[in-house]
């Protein structure tokens, strides 16, 4: 994630061009918000975070519209420049229907049951709609979200973040459970095979063989930029949506961006592998799975927990993706998940 910074020459044109886009959309924006504004007259960028991964460049906005009925309408716009626009406009619409079916799901299965210990977590998760595609630029408009931040960026405590994460998964992936669709990941185990011993691709194919924890589709790039927050909803954005693979192949991508930032941060202080494993597997994994567990109950799926596997492959994968000395430190670390399964081994506990 990177703050565009409205002083550098540089961003400044960011900053125009999303400018001018927003009054180019006014009508689409207009229609989308909730109470009576009139025309956009102006609108002021209060900040932009953008986002750069393999679909495009992912533009989170808080604008200040001006507009002619309501005076000054603060909220945000999400925009999207794509490399294959045809593609992430279908990829947002069937997110956002799909999550129209998750919530439907879970007015029905949150009846007659104990929702205490997650009260605090909003009821409401979406994921905002495509309202404008602007194909000489390759740019697609998300519908006008007030009052959101993305998760990194949302003011809480770490803990409740990784909270915020295994409800906002747990909601994306919804209560059915189906059995994973182990073909799908033999790219995967291909993949693996140069970097992995051979008995352990065989341990973790038998485990996922027999994972009842598949779902109709996990997000594909589920880290916390792509989760947004309000106090009253989550929203979330740019996903992929790869089907009948299992749930923890979100779990363990979520916890994998956040371990390449932790590690590329603190390269030039020295990353120690076994301190850091230890805060994943003690402190990151359990916060994100109670959660999880306590919005749905996932006991009984696994003979043997694949995040270990997940989480390994994810960083392996990642490890391609960085110079040497962080790219060998990610390649060890997704070895020791794979070889070692520290979090099966906690669960055990």
């Amino acid at each position: 994630m990177t703050i565009v910074d409205p002083t550098d020459d540089k961003d400044k044109k960011i900053h125009e061009r999303v400018r001018a886009l927003i009054l180019q959309s006014s009508d689409k924006i207009t229609k989308n918000i909730q109470i009576t504004t009139g025309r956009i007259i102006n609108t002021r960028i209060k900040q932009i975070q953008t986002y750069k991964g393999a679909g495009g460049k992912t533009y989170v906005i808080e604008a200040v519209l001006s507009t002619s009925l309501a005076g000054e309408v603060d909220g945000g716009i999400v925009i999207k420049f794509a490399y294959d626009l045809d593609a992430e406009v279908d990829n947002a619409r069937r997110l956002a229907r799909l999550l129209i079916d998750r919530q439907n799901d879970w007015n029905d299965w949150k009846k007659d049951r104990d929702l205490s210990a997650i009260r605090r977590f909003p009821d409401a998760v979406f994921a905002p709609e495509v309202i404008h595609v602007i194909p000489e630029v390759n740019a697609m408009i998300l519908e006008f979200l007030s009052g959101f931040t993305s998760l990194l960026e949302f003011q809480i405590e770490s803990r409740d973040r990784w909270g915020y994460a295994g409800y906002a998964l747990a909601r994306l992936h919804g209560s059915k459970c189906q059995q994973t669709d182990v073909k799908l990941y033999n790219p995967l185990f291909k993949m693996l095979a140069d970097v992995i011993d051979e008995k352990f691709i065989t341990f973790w194919t038998q485990a996922l063989e027999q994972s009842q924890g598949g779902v109709e589709f996990v997000h594909g790039d589920s880290h916390l930029s792509n989760i947004l927050i309000s106090p009253m909803q989550i929203a979330w954005i740019d996903a992929i949506l790869l089907p009948n693979l299992d749930r923890m192949d979100d779990v363990g991508y979520i916890i994998s961006h956040a371990v390449q930032e932790h590690v590329a941060d603190n390269i030039g202080f020295g990353v120690d592998d076994s301190k850091l494993i230890k805060t994943i597997t003690r402190s990151w994994v359990p916060l994100i799975l109670t959660t999880y567990k306590k919005t749905y109950d996932i006991s009984g799926l696994y003979s043997t927990f694949p995040l270990d596997f997940f989480l390994g492959s994810h960083l392996i994968i990642r490890s391609g993706l960085w110079e040497k000395e962080i790219a060998t430190i990610l390649m060890r670390l997704g070895q020791r998940f794979i070889y070692e399964m520290p979090i099966s081994k906690m669960l055990q506990e």
